[in-house]
């Protein structure tokens, strides 16, 4: 399920393991009757099964605004990656550089050229592995949420 305001996807499986609405629901007098509604964790509207016109206009521009986000997250995590792939170049060269011609061309471990390249390699490491994350999951969200409104689009949507 989606929330109408926000666009946040609502797992129901998840949901109704914790405690199902029906019980929730004591008052009803048939299982026809029953409306099963959620409260999204998000924003905090309510959302229904059956939706309106106006639901799938308000679900399309928080999809959008998904979308976008989705879209920046991708582009920050290329630019860690980038970041993080000139910093690795760099700690390879101040690597190269600890090889003193005083110690038979060998790594020196206490000049600072080592030091240098130790702290560069660390954070290209973390930069890299930031950026990859930021990466996979902005392509999977943006791929979500096209998805989603291309069924609005088509009036193929089922909540």
């Amino acid at each position: 399920m989606y929330c109408y305001h926000c666009g946040k996807q609502i797992n129901e499986e998840k949901l109704e393991a914790k405690r199902s609405s029906f019980e929730i629901a004591t008052d009803a007098e048939s299982s026809e009757d029953i409306n099963v509604q959620y409260v999204c964790p998000r924003c905090g509207h309510l959302i229904h099964k059956n939706h309106t016109e106006e639901d799938n206009k308000s679900l399309a521009r928080a999809a959008h605004a998904q979308v976008q986000r989705a879209n920046n997250k991708f582009a920050s995590g290329m630019g860690n990656v980038a970041i993080g792939v000139i910093l690795l170049a760099l700690s390879i060269i101040f690597l190269l550089l600890s090889m003193k011609a005083s110690t038979g061309f060998q790594i020196n471990f206490k000049c600072s050229e080592f030091y240098v390249a130790a702290v560069l390699g660390a954070i290209s490491v973390i930069l890299l592995g930031l950026g990859l994350v930021f990466v996979i999951t902005g392509k999977f969200n943006k791929k979500q949420y096209e998805n989603l409104l291309k069924d609005l689009n088509n009036n193929t949507f089922i909540q």
